[in-house]
């Protein structure tokens, strides 16, 4: 990848979060890149392709982080708990607004997003498997468990749900995890 599309992408990450995907203009991106628009269609055939590799760019750094943290020496809670931070971290540079248009306006886009998310829960499946192991978690049918989060994840950290019950994405992600690793029982 060339300075010119790091740039352009960058350009495209700081749009989507001021205004989301949608409302930025090529015009715009142009001018916030520091390029002429003729460059910038030398670069990329659409403002749909910069989305799309706005989106490829972060989920890879999610994968990258995640694996960092799965291979690391940290408790499985701890993972757990970080792996929420990175999501959440690398979703907050595109903003809420911004997936909501992916689902909306850019469906193919929003597919592979859940493609995503339900190829990547192994990793949860491991540190699940390492703190049953460990005695940090109570022994429990962990494909069970992974595919139950997996619906959860598929239907609260949703851009229509959490719009329609006026959480933010942090409440939404907190929330579901607290749910997962704590239960709903209160505690005495």
């Amino acid at each position: 990848m060339t300075n010119i599309d790091k740039r352009i992408l960058n350009s495209m990450e700081k749009l989507a979060h001021k205004k989301g995907f949608a409302a930025a203009t090529t015009d715009e991106l142009a001018s916030e890149a520091g390029i002429s628009k003729r460059t910038l269609y030398r670069y990329f055939t659409s403002k749909e392709e910069i989305i799309e590799n706005v989106i490829y760019r972060l989920t890879g750094r999610i994968e990258t982080e995640v694996n960092q943290i799965e291979k690391s020496s940290l408790t499985p809670v701890e993972k757990l708990h970080y792996i929420v931070v990175i999501v959440k971290k690398n979703l907050d540079t595109i903003e809420f607004y911004g997936l909501e248009e992916l689902q909306k306006n850019y469906p193919h886009i929003w597919n592979y997003i859940e493609e995503f998310r339900a190829s990547r829960i192994e990793h949860f499946e491991n540190i699940l498997k390492e703190g049953i192991e460990k005695g940090d978690f109570k022994p429990v049918n962990t494909s069970l468990t992974v595919t139950a989060l997996l619906a959860s994840v598929k239907a609260v950290i949703n851009p229509s749900f959490i719009s329609s019950h006026s959480l933010s994405l942090e409440e939404a992600f907190n929330n579901l995890l607290d749910m997962f690793l704590h239960g709903i029982i209160k505690k005495e």
